[in-house]
C-alpha cells in the first residue's frame, strides 16, 4: 500500500513539474508558411531548428510562457536559388539575424483554443502578434498572420512577393 501511494505521488509530482517546464523537440517541430507569388501562385516553405523553452500547464495557463527561436537559416521553398536570394540581404539576411524569436506577454483560454501574445522578432524588429493555438498531445499547433513589411523583409512592392504571410506552427515538447 506505502509502494502504491509512493508511486501515485512520484507520477502526480512528475506531471507537475512536466506542466512547470518543457523543452521543444526541434526533429518533430517546424515553421510552415505560406505567401503569395506574382499575384495567382502561393510559395510555401517551412523553417527548422526551433529551440527554446515553454511552460504550460491547460489546468492554469496564468503561468503559462513561450521563449522560442527558429534557425532562419533553415528558411526552404525547395527552391534554391529561391532561398539564397530570400536568406540575402534583401529579405531575411540570415548572416546577420540568423533567428526568429518569439517570447509571450500573454495566453487566454479562446473557446476550445488559446490566444497568445507575445513579441516576434525577426531581421532586427520587433512586434506584438497574435497566436492562435490549439494544445493536444505534447503539441501545440498555432496559425498566424504577418506582414513582412512590418519587419522590414523585402521589397516595399507586394507585386513580386505578396506582404502578407500565412503562418503555421507546430511545436512538439517532451
Amino acid at each position: 500500500m506505502i509502494r502504491r501511494l509512493m508511486l501515485l505521488v512520484m507520477i502526480i509530482g512528475g506531471i507537475h513539474i512536466t506542466c512547470l517546464s518543457q523543452n521543444i523537440n526541434p526533429e518533430k517541430s517546424k515553421i510552415e508558411f505560406r505567401v503569395a507569388n506574382l499575384g495567382a501562385n502561393k510559395v510555401k516553405g517551412n523553417f527548422f531548428g526551433m529551440k527554446g523553452n515553454v511552460k504550460f500547464d491547460p489546468k492554469d495557463i496564468s503561468t503559462a510562457s513561450f521563449d522560442v527561436c527558429t534557425d532562419a537559416t533553415t528558411f526552404s521553398t525547395k527552391m534554391k536559388k529561391r532561398d539564397q536570394v530570400v536568406k540575402g540581404e534583401k529579405y531575411l539576411d540570415v548572416a546577420n539575424y540568423p533567428e526568429i524569436c518569439f517570447k509571450s506577454t500573454g495566453v487566454l483560454r479562446n473557446g476550445m483554443n488559446y490566444k497568445l501574445t507575445g513579441i516576434l522578432t525577426m531581421h532586427g524588429e520587433s512586434k506584438e502578434v497574435e497566436i492562435i493555438f490549439n494544445y493536444s498531445r505534447q503539441t501545440f499547433t498555432g496559425k498566424l498572420q504577418v506582414n513582412r513589411l512590418d519587419f522590414k523583409v523585402g521589397p516595399q512592392s507586394g507585386v513580386f512577393v505578396g506582404k502578407e504571410i500565412e503562418i503555421t506552427i507546430t511545436c512538439v515538447i517532451e
